[in-house]
């Protein structure tokens, strides 16, 4: 795989790297200046598209939802070389203390949320989220793996069969993809495409352990379906994002020791 310098050279006009903000199994995450903006570059490693992650979908939603100001706004973007440029967001991660509640931002996080669900499924959007699964599963192998994966989908199809319609999700929400500036900026949409609402919001809850009165703020200012704020119902979600999780860091950890493997023979 190139190096990130070697990649960096083929983005048209001036991008000078600064620090490092972040780095993962897929991902290496850097602040830059490009063309004297104050700018975010990404760029994916191997494991990303190994892992069924679809960067044209990516852009195509991003571009879909840039009126909702939900996102950051796409400078550059080189699928191929795997490089995403955008332009930088000032802003913390958000916190929410149990003992003094910040209610006016939760109640913001609920109407960010619910703009985001309200909107119409953007066009050229693929399941992302069914394909992951897919690729997953031909991950795991062992008997113990191959019955965590069959547990989760049978929880899964029992969950999406109640009644309710699925919206456009982020489908990966949780406090490191997000920033608040005044108001929320939402990180990462790879993942994002039709699903349950209830995925999202269980997502908040498992990532922020908020309390029933901050589910209570953040269902107001979401203003609709208040049955799907119930910890009845959101705690069977809560389940199946935990054996998602898990499925992810195994399968995760077993791309990245087949190219360890693979480089070591090499």
């Amino acid at each position: 795989m190139q190096s990130v310098i070697e990649r960096i050279e083929s983005v048209p006009g001036s991008c000078v790297l600064k620090q490092e903000l972040s780095s993962s199994s897929i991902t290496k995450i850097f602040l830059c200046i490009f063309n004297n903006v104050k700018s975010v570059i990404r760029f994916d490693l191997p494991a990303a598209s190994q892992l069924g992650v679809d960067r044209q979908n990516e852009i195509n939603i991003l571009y879909s939802i840039n009126h909702l100001d939900l996102a950051p706004q796409i400078l550059y973007s080189d699928i191929k070389a795997g490089i995403l440029i955008w332009k930088y967001i000032s802003g913390s991660e958000p916190y929410f203390n149990k003992e003094k509640l910040n209610l006016n931002s939760l109640y913001d996080l609920g109407s960010s949320l619910s703009s985001l669900h309200s909107f119409p499924i953007p066009k050229n959007s693929i399941d992302i989220f069914s394909n992951s699964m897919l690729v997953y599963q031909s991950l795991l192998e062992s008997p113990s793996e191959k019955l965590l994966f069959s547990k989760a989908m049978a929880l899964y199809k029992k969950l999406e069969k109640d009644g309710t319609r699925k919206v456009f999700s982020h489908n990966d929400l949780h406090r490191k993809n997000m920033l608040w500036d005044k108001k929320y900026y939402f990180l990462d949409w790879e993942y994002s495409g039709l699903n349950h609402p209830c995925f999202d919001i269980a997502s908040l809850v498992k990532s922020f352990q908020l309390s029933q009165s901050q589910i209570n703020e953040l269902s107001c200012g979401y203003k609709a379906n208040k049955h799907i704020f119930y910890m009845d119902t959101l705690n069977p979600w809560i389940q199946f994002i935990e054996y998602l999780e898990e499925i992810w860091e195994i399968s995760v950890t077993k791309l990245l020791n087949k190219q360890e493997m693979k480089d070591f023979l090499d």
